[in-house]
């Protein structure tokens, strides 16, 4: 089981990585990866809050800089500022006040 730290955005950061790479772990080929991604993130863009995404925006969205699980189980995730963006519009998306968690 994973484990993370008591932060309650730390949970909901776990859900949402979770959530994406549902979408994304059927894909039988690179392409149709892209497109599960794009649907992803498409599906967040009426929560994107435009001061959330870099400027200028990078000409390749990467969403994770890092991803790991100890052996003790515990995950540790750090978002690219793309990922923040979206991550902060997935919390929105759900009700969540995203300016109660800062990066």
């Amino acid at each position: 089981m994973t484990h993370v730290s008591p932060h309650p955005f730390n949970d909901l950061a776990i859900q949402f990585v979770g959530e994406l790479f549902k979408c994304t772990i059927d894909a039988p080929t690179e392409e149709a990866h892209r497109e599960a991604l794009q649907a992803f993130c498409n599906s967040l863009f009426p929560w994107v809050d435009p001061a959330d995404v870099p400027h200028p925006p990078h000409a390749v969205l990467t969403l994770l800089k890092e991803y790991h699980r100890d052996h003790h189980g515990i995950a540790w995730i750090v978002l690219t500022q793309e990922g923040l963006a979206l991550f902060r519009a997935w919390l929105r998306s759900r009700g969540v006040d995203s300016t109660l968690w800062s990066s």
